[in-house]
């Protein structure tokens, strides 16, 4: 099954080249040459091959090289694989980011220079931990409450979903 967001990573040619291949595996029960395609659209089998390239970094599908009925050609045709399996939210926990996630449970309203002075990492680190826990949604992030003139620092708490990761 084909994720929704996965799909709006698409252009809408590569959308096209994509319903193309799924349609004819799925209700015809055949593969795709790239001329077929490139015919139905309208454009360049390169064109259709470059689409195809990008569609596959998506891993939505893949071009496997096959032979013909007679064995004489080869043909470039298209397979519809499912998606890779989603890396669960647990094995982007390294050593450090684990560190972070639990000090963070003990001490909420953390600044990014305190978790480095407490974990005695360097601030770059932390940062980018904190980035990647926050694109996972295991940390969340807001402005201070303003104590001097200037922006006041973000401050970073565990998530529920952080908490349950944890325990």
């Amino acid at each position: 099954m084909i994720a929704a967001n996965d799909l709006r990573s698409l252009t809408e040619r590569q959308r096209e080249v994509l319903s193309i291949v799924v349609e004819n595996k799925l209700y015809k029960n055949k593969d795709t040459a790239i001329p077929e395609i490139a015919e139905q659209l309208g454009i360049a089998p390169v064109a259709v091959y470059k689409h195809i390239l990008e569609i596959e970094k998506d891993a939505l599908c893949t071009v496997t090289v096959s032979p013909s009925e007679r064995g004489t050609k080869i043909y470039e045709r298209m397979s519809l694989d499912s998606p890779p399996a989603r890396r669960m939210t647990a094995e982007a926990l390294t050593e450090p980011r684990r560190a972070i996630l639990v000090y963070l449970t003990t001490r909420p309203d953390v600044t990014g220079v305190e978790l480095s002075e407490e974990l005695q990492m360097s601030e770059y680190a932390v940062n980018t931990n904190l980035r990647v826990l926050e694109a996972i949604s295991l940390v969340s992030k807001q402005r201070a409450r303003a104590l001097k003139r200037g922006v006041p620092p973000y401050v970073y708490n565990v998530t529920n979903h952080g908490r349950s990761v944890i325990h």
